[in-house]
C-alpha cells in the first residue's frame, strides 16, 4: 500500500519560485497558509488573500471551493464571481 504524501508537501509552491521571491514574500509560514486554505474549504470560512497579479498586488475575499494540488492552485469564490489562484501567487492569508 502506498502512503499519501503529506498535504504540506503537495500544496507547497515549487521550491525554485519560493526562493526566487525571497524577501518579497509576506508568507513566513506556508504551513499556516495551508491550514487556512484547508479550513476555508472544509468549514466554509471566508478568508482574505493577498495575491500577486500582472498589475501588482491585490487583496481578495471569499471562500475556497477547490484545492487542486496537481495544478497547484485554488478556486476562490467571491460575491458573484470566482477565480483560480496559483499557490505561488499567494502572499498572505487573512481571516
Amino acid at each position: 500500500m502506498m502512503d499519501k504524501p503529506h498535504r504540506s508537501a503537495v500544496m507547497a509552491p515549487e521550491p525554485d519560485s519560493r526562493e526566487a521571491l525571497g524577501s518579497q514574500r509576506e508568507i513566513t509560514d506556508w504551513a499556516g497558509v495551508e491550514r487556512e486554505l484547508a479550513r476555508s474549504l472544509e468549514e466554509h470560512v471566508k478568508i482574505g488573500l493577498t495575491v500577486d497579479t500582472p498589475n501588482g498586488t491585490r487583496r481578495l475575499r471569499g471562500f475556497v471551493t477547490v484545492i487542486n494540488t496537481y495544478l497547484k492552485e485554488i478556486k476562490l469564490r467571491e460575491e458573484d464571481d470566482w477565480q483560480w489562484i496559483r499557490f505561488e501567487d499567494i502572499r498572505a492569508v487573512h481571516i
